[in-house]
């Protein structure tokens, strides 16, 4: 079974990009994974936020930097050994407002939703295993299970590989991790053009790739029926007049490819 963990992540008005990010693997790699990060946390007050560590906010208020830098490159770490794998998808909100003008709030978001759902499918499909989903308890859990369960539905056969969905609070390890590859994507995303790859994400490079949605993209997805069109997401690749949308794979991108 490949147990997937996933948050979302967003500047804080949402008006740049959003994203869904989190880690999947093997139930033996997030045993592993448990261990480590608890040794590593097992002190904190409260759950391991990777804003507040970054910027010293909430528990890290009385956090010297180099400590928190400290903590960051452990947990880093942790990830490395247990060898999970990350994956993103990231909406950037203008080219989505511009493309659905009467869109809601948090549409832009719930897009990440089913895109990042059909990419562990079909991750699951690759390897020949069964996916769980989990994300962070929040307004939109509703909207995440409706999803799921019509992804579930659809005649493709990687949806075959959907077996269950969850939400839970950052007290759940893997969310905790889930929350730092999610801001990881948002930053990537950001930053592009603008600073060098962020130290987290040069370490796990090799494991770590996003998606982005792009104008064309979210324009043809307007075109189309929305967000809803499922079998339209599901298929997206094997459209040809489909646009493309921008991977970043960041072993790649270390490679200078």
């Amino acid at each position: 079974m490949l147990e997937c963990y996933f948050d979302d992540s967003s500047d804080e008005r949402k008006e740049r990009h959003c994203a869904s990010g989190g880690f999947f693997g093997t139930d033996e790699q997030w045993d592993a994974f448990e261990i480590m990060w608890s040794n590593e946390t097992h002190g904190l007050k409260e759950p391991f936020r990777s804003t507040d560590c970054e910027c010293g906010h909430a528990q890290f208020k009385e956090w010297p930097k180099p400590n928190r830098d400290a903590l960051m490159a452990r947990l880093v770490s942790v990830i490395q050994v247990a060898k999970l794998a990350g994956f993103a998808s990231i909406v950037p909100v203008k080219a989505y407002r511009a493309a659905f003008p009467d869109c809601k709030e948090d549409d832009p978001y719930l897009l990440t939703i089913p895109h990042a759902i059909m990419n562990m499918a079909v991750m699951g499909e690759r390897m020949g295993t069964d996916i769980n989903f989990w994300f962070e308890r929040g307004k939109n859990d509703a909207a995440g299970f409706d999803f799921f369960r019509s992804i579930q539905k659809l005649n493709w056969i990687p949806s075959q590989r959907l077996r269950a969905i969850a939400s839970d609070t950052k007290k759940l390890r893997p969310l905790q991790s889930a929350d730092f590859v999610a801001r990881e994507a948002f930053k990537h995303i950001d930053n592009l053009g603008v600073r060098p790859m962020r130290k987290p994400l040069e370490r796990l490079g090799e494991w770590v790739f996003f998606i982005a949605w792009t104008e064309d993209a979210l324009r043809y997805l307007a075109a189309h029926g929305g967000p809803q069109n499922l079998e339209l997401l599901a298929r997206w690749d094997e459209i040809p007049d489909a646009p493309k949308l921008t991977w970043h794979s960041l072993w790649l991108a270390i490679q200078g490819e």
